[in-house]
């Protein structure tokens, strides 16, 4: 079984392909966890540690504000509530029409969708991928289960013998039409009954949700949720005094400040800030209380009182060559870069002096700069920047993100009088070809970025102060989380 194949399996078991090929998968898992009770995961039950960071833990009850907030209405979240929502319809129905699926026949399935994956030469089977979807046997077993029925009901509806094979899309529009027929509702924030969807004969709460959230969503996402929430609990502890007036006030500018960055960025098209959060899955009526919104007006608020303008001068003195690097005078660099070699092998198509001199014969053809970013895009060895025409963005003096070679490059002719061609004369913006440890580079030095004013670097100065402060107060390392392999 080609790795696309299990990949697919492993979508499936997390509930993001139809309900039926969901729970096909569940019984190999069940199948390859029997007898491995012992090694048992975390249950996500309300009182058990979602995180830790030394002597500080949450549990999973104190990540259930933020799940609700700002991942009940992701595309995770919809698709996690509708699965939830179709498994509840197809036991009802079961029950309704005595639907008896025999163990045999799940045990049959389970089997050969065992052999499957284990003939791929997956060693582990299906078990790791389990480990991954944060699924338990049990509820495996009850997926599966609820394929059959799903199959059989779908057949029921088309006429169809019992033995007859019913395709994925028959099975998903069946589904749809049942839902339908049940008055399936999903209901808008904030919520107030605890009610988040709805059919004709149950609902869904919120509470409920969330629960089925915690296994539900992707690991990185909860583990950024833990991060955040644990980073909050470390920076009001550190500010033990501070009025809740003040906190409010704080979050009141860190709003306006993101609504203004967001009319200010041509690429939101003039959209409102409030429905580019809205569209991110976040629920409006609670982004006051969302931590990343509480922990930037807190870092904020906490640069402000420690260093003021005068501690901002002095902690850009302090690192003046660092800052002048990242932020001040730069030029706009792009690059065509082909490998090389001291000696050709199977993987160094050619040595370095073959390199360059293939650049050097191409910078002959030449003219201006979208020629340049043409011959970039064609012939260009680098993945990274190939598909933007070689674009680096401005270099200066400190950008640690590219060679050290082309940062002498820049910083020489950042030396040199200014380009009074505005970057068009391939005779001044052309540089190269530049030697590097992997190969050649040739260069084009465009537009120039002048040195920034202090009310510009002063930004710059705050922000890197403000992130210090936040790794400082938690370092992401430090966080430990139930659901993820140590």
């Amino acid at each position: 079984m080609p790795a696309c194949a299990r990949a697919d399996i492993l979508a499936r078991v997390q509930g993001r392909l139809p309900l039926a090929r969901a729970a096909v998968c569940a019984l190999t898992v069940a199948a390859a966890l029997r007898g491995a009770q012992g090694d048992a995961g975390p249950t996500f039950a309300d009182d058990e540690v979602a995180a830790r960071s030394g002597d500080s833990r949450i549990q999973w009850k104190d990540l259930d504000p933020v799940i609700r907030s700002r991942r009940f209405l992701s595309k995770d979240g919809r698709d996690a509530l509708k699965h939830l929502a179709q498994s509840m319809v197809l036991e009802r129905l079961q029950k309704e029409r005595g639907i008896e699926i025999p163990d045999a026949v799940v045990e049959k399935r389970f089997q050969e969708l065992d052999e499957q994956v284990r003939a791929s030469g997956d060693k582990a089977g299906i078990a790791g991928m389990m480990k991954k979807a944060r699924l338990s046997p049990v509820e495996f077993r009850r997926f599966l289960r609820l394929s059959f029925v799903q199959e059989t009901l779908t057949r029921r509806a088309l006429g169809l013998d019992d033995q007859a094979e019913v395709k994925g899309d028959q099975q998903e529009l069946w589904m749809e039409e049942a839902m339908r027929d049940r008055g399936y509702q999903e209901l808008p924030p904030p919520w107030k009954d605890g009610v988040v969807a709805r059919c004709s004969d149950f609902s869904i709460d919120a509470d409920e949700f969330a629960r089925c959230l915690r296994r539900r969503l992707p690991p990185q996402d909860l583990h950024e949720d833990c991060y955040q929430v644990l980073l909050l609990r470390k920076i009001l502890a550190r500010m033990p005094d501070l009025a809740p007036k003040k906190l409010d006030q704080a979050i009141d500018e860190e709003i306006a400040r993101r609504k203004e960055e967001a009319a200010a960025d041509a690429r939101n098209k003039g959209i409102p800030w409030e429905k580019l959060v809205a569209a991110q899955g976040n629920v409006l009526d609670t982004i006051r209380d969302d931590p990343a919104i509480r922990i930037a007006a807190l870092a904020r608020l906490w640069v402000d009182t420690a260093s003021g303008p005068e501690g901002l001068k002095r902690a850009y003195e302090a690192d003046r060559a660092h800052f002048d690097g990242q932020y001040g005078a730069a030029i706009e660099t792009s690059m065509l870069y082909l490998r090389g070699a001291q000696f050709k092998n199977d993987l160094n198509p050619r040595t370095f002096r073959e390199a360059e001199a293939a650049l050097a014969d191409a910078a002959k053809s030449i003219h201006g700069f979208d020629d340049f970013q043409r011959l970039a895009r064609e012939r260009s060895e680098d993945a990274g920047t190939r598909v933007n025409g070689g674009m680096l963005g401005f270099v200066g003096a400190g950008s640690d993100r590219v060679p050290a070679e082309i940062r002498d490059a820049v910083t020489k002719a950042l030396a040199g009088p200014p380009d009074d061609s505005g970057g068009r004369d391939p005779a001044r913006c052309l540089v190269g070809p530049v030697r590097l440890p992997t190969g050649a580079a040739l260069l084009w030095l465009g537009e120039r970025r002048p040195t920034p004013t202090w009310d510009t670097m002063s930004q710059h100065v705050h922000r890197e102060l403000r992130k210090k402060f936040l790794d400082e107060t938690l370092p992401r390392t430090s966080v430990a989380t139930a659901f993820e392999a140590p």
